[in-house]
């Protein structure tokens, strides 16, 4: 029986690429009208690149969708394009005679008829031995009224109206499915009898959909004793059916052939799709190099299929993209092309083996050359995965480098232990290796790794070992109890792998951190040192560049100090144990003008926990928006009840990094202001330069719309950081607060002119300025003098919790009032 729906299928295609007829005719004369408009011998590049590509798809497009003459008229035209000389006037007079047959044929052909019936019979060949379902019923009417259904969701349905004719049926056709009455007049449950007699005699195990009009259970458990996990109940529409025979045929444990396609043409690519997925593929599409490259290492298909004629990046360099990648090294490419060029081929030959293929591609011959290169495929990446579960291979070799693994590691540990023989454990780190793989790929990453572990090895003795865990991480096992010479050692291992002794490393700045510990006695586990190393290397890379730490119990209980207090972050937020408190900001004549909000914590086993400690433990994990947004709301309802009192005090709180990159940032603050009748112009947000260094795109947009609400915008620690001019020329920053450490130094004559030359900076951009950290009559009378706006420091309050604040509210409203 005939394939309803791949007719269908080509059908529509063919419509819709007939459609299309008229505008690719209207792009050939818009560009050849480019290419000739201003009359000189050269033309129009561009339109000469277009009217090529056009060309060029229509030959391949006009054959697969059973349109000959145009892509006989295509191909004439695209060979006068590529020829040696185009611009004389004999060249172009060809070449616009055969521009302008083409399009006559485009604009005749996209409203006559042609015959679909040789393509999609070629598919059906193919597809119609996938998807045989038997449908056994002695209903005539539903019978008819169901195949027809069927047939149009893609399936080729033998109907039977005996079940007698079962067993022949099943063994000749062998069937993608059964779907099967449960009552014929055989009995009740006939339908469940002989399928199960089918199963014993053929063992054949196809599934089986049973419906039938009698829902009880004695037919239910009929069905199940049958080998089906399906029953409908009558009357069964048509698309509940399909649905069910779909989600029956779609077993977990069935994985099709992954097969990503690569075309700019989007005709031929919408052809050559639509051709695999009947035949049951996963198809990718994408049209442009960039996108199939993130495509093609996200889905890690089977086989690409590349066109070698597209633009910004040809099939070939895509190729070659794609073979430096260590995970797509092995994913077998082939090649499509139009043209007949020797030098192509043989360039695909050297790139992909002997995957060329000549388009146009008939269906039957795609679905061929498809699915013997994806089963290779799939069976190569078996066997390699098969290899690579070798328990000795894992156990024993690592096999990038050659080297040990841990497994390893902790056996010559515990042989050493037992031999109670002295050593030294080392665990190395590269820094930011990530950054190598982001960067220059995996393919650099693994020869970098391997050059590593190279450099490494030669600086051992005989008797020392290394080892790889995975990634940048090594081991060491130094034979020998001597510090001395496993400091020297170990400060020889870094400086060698910062060499930039070849190629490779001339462009990567290549540091790394030791953590080194040795066994106190003879009776420590292997897992116990290795902790030990471990925790001596976090300690060292809490520094930039290459470090070296030796393990001591302090940085045990800092450790486990810090993960306690891990622990404890999500508890203390969802409890809203974090509290505010808030350190007044004066104005020139010292009346309260601001107050910024500060977080603090006193966690309930280990006291007070400042900031400096728990604001970064809240950055790492992720929650530091939910303290903000805690802190915010407790302070923006404080804020209301003070400007009762002080209708001009602002709130100056601190935002992070993730903070500003929340999308619903504006949103929120919108909804709280608004919760306690506040203008945006009360509150006051505090970014650091390291915000607008890490997010500038991000950052921008945001202050830009916290400016538009009315918020006002001030730059942190200033003088601390990069401290960048064009920071404050780019970015909407409305205050610049000056670092304490600036204003401590202010006796210090180069300090004091760093500082004013700040001011002055600050001034000449109309940003308000505030000192922070001002502690002595002396830092505040030459800060006034230099026209200081607002200021902030312990000589005129420590940060004080809501209830102390209230009263300098109260206080600064009578001596304004009084003024």
């Amino acid at each position: 029986m005939a394939n309803t729906l791949s007719g269908n299928k080509w059908r529509t295609m063919q419509l819709q690429y007939r459609k299309n007829l008229l505008y690719k005719a209207e792009q050939l004369q818009q560009s050849w009208l480019d290419f000739s408009a201003d009359g000189s011998a050269d033309g129009n590049a561009d339109a000469l690149m277009q009217l090529q590509r056009l060309s060029h798809q229509l030959a391949g497009s006009g054959a697969i969708y059973g349109f000959p003459e145009i892509s006989q008229l295509a191909q004439q035209l695209n060979k006068l394009l590529n020829a040696d000389n185009i611009t004389d006037n004999t060249a172009l007079s060809f070449i616009h005679n055969a521009l302008v047959s083409l399009v006559d044929e485009l604009v005749n052909d996209s409203t006559g008829e042609t015959d679909t019936q040789s393509y999609s019979q070629s598919l059906n060949q193919v597809t119609a031995e996938k998807s045989k379902v038997v449908f056994v019923d002695d209903d005539t009417d539903l019978l008819r009224h169901h195949t027809q259904a069927l047939n149009d969701a893609g399936y080729v349905v033998i109907p039977l109206q005996d079940i007698k004719q079962l067993a022949d049926t099943v063994r000749q056709e062998q069937p993608l499915a059964v779907i099967c009455d449960m009552a014929f007049p055989e009995g009740e449950t006939a339908g469940a009898d002989y399928i199960q007699q089918v199963r014993q005699q053929q063992g054949a195990a196809f599934p089986v959909l049973f419906i039938s009009a009698y829902d009880n259970f004695s037919n239910r458990l009929a069905a199940v004793r049958a080998g089906s996990s399906h029953y409908l109940a009558k009357p069964v529409s048509s698309e509940k059916l399909c649905q069910m025979l779909t989600t029956l045929l779609q077993k977990p444990e069935q994985d099709p052939y992954r097969v990503m396609l690569i075309d700019d043409d989007n005709d031929v690519l919408r052809f050559y799709r639509q051709t695999l997925k009947l035949a049951g593929y996963q198809v990718y599409c994408c049209q442009q190099a960039k996108q199939a490259l993130q495509l093609i290492l996200r889905h890690q298909p089977e086989l690409v299929l590349i066109d070698l004629h597209m633009p910004d990046c040809n099939g070939l360099e895509l190729g070659q993209i794609i073979r430096q990648h260590t995970d797509l090294i092995d994913t077998p490419i082939v090649f499509m092309s139009a043209d007949e060029s020797v030098d192509e081929k043989l360039a695909a030959v050297r790139l992909a083996g002997d995957e060329f293929i000549h388009k146009p591609i008939a269906p039957w011959r795609l679905l061929m050359v498809v699915e013997a290169r994806v089963k290779r495929s799939r069976l190569l990446r078996q066997q390699k995965r098969q290899l690579m579960r070798q328990p000795e291979l894992m156990q024993q070799l690592d096999t990038l480098t050659a080297l040990p693994t841990l497994k390893q590691l902790h056996r010559d540990i515990t042989a050493l232990q037992q031999q109670q023989r002295p050593f030294y454990l080392l665990k190395l780190d590269l820094n930011k290796f990530h950054l190598v793989n982001d960067v220059y790929g995996h393919s650099t990453g693994d020869l970098l790794l391997q050059t590593a572990a190279w450099r490494l090895a030669q600086q051992l003795e005989t008797t020392d070992k290394l080892y790889r865990q995975n990634g940048d991480e090594f081991w060491l096992l130094l034979h020998t109890d001597d510090t001395l010479s496993v400091n020297k050692l170990a400060e020889k291992l870094l400086l060698q792998l910062s060499q930039h002794t070849d190629e490779l490393l001339k462009d990567i700045n290549l540091t790394a951190s030791i953590g080194i510990c040795r066994p106190d006695n003879y009776t420590e586990q292997a897992e116990t040192l290795l902790q030990q190393a471990n925790i001596a290397l976090h300690d060292a890379k809490k520094n930039s560049g290459y470090q070296i730490r030796h393990y001591n119990n302090t940085m045990q209980s800092e450790i486990s100090r810090r993960y306690q207090l891990q622990q404890s972050l999500k508890p203390a937020l969802q409890q809203k144990a974090f509290y505010p408190v808030y350190q007044p900001i004066v104005d020139h004549t010292a009346q309260l003008c601001s107050v910024e909000l500060l977080a603090r914590w006193q966690h309930p086993q280990l006291g007070f926990i400042s900031p400096e400690v728990f604001i970064p433990l809240l950055e790492e994990e992720g929650l530091i928006t939910f303290l903000t947004l805690q802190m915010l709301q407790q302070g923006i309802s404080q804020l209301a009840h003070w400007r009762k009192i002080q209708p001009n005090l602002r709130l100056s709180i601190n935002f992070s990094a993730p903070d500003i990159a929340n999308p619903e940032l504006v949103a929120q603050l919108t909804k709280v202001l608004a919760q306690h009748t506040l203008p945006a112009t009360a509150l006051i947000i505090e970014i650091t330069e390291s915000i607008l260094i890490e997010q500038s795109d991000v950052v921008m947009q945001q202050l830009c719309s916290l400016k538009q609400l009315g918020v006002s915008i001030a730059l942190d620690d200033f003088g601390t950081g990069f401290s960048s001019l064009s920071y404050l020329d780019r970015y909407p920053v409305d205050i610049l607060k000056i670092d304490r450490s600036f204003i401590n130094k202010l006796g210090d004559t180069k300090a004091r002119r760093l500082t004013l030359a700040i001011i002055h900076l600050a001034h000449e951009l109309n940003l308000k300025i505030t000192a922070e950290g001002v502690e002595h009559p002396q830092q505040l009378l030459l800060l006034q003098q230099e026209k200081c706006h607002y200021f902030q420091g312990y000589y005129f309050s420590k940060p004080l919790i809501a209830a102390d604040i209230e009263n300098k509210v109260s206080y600064s409203a009578k001596a304004r009032y009084s003024d």
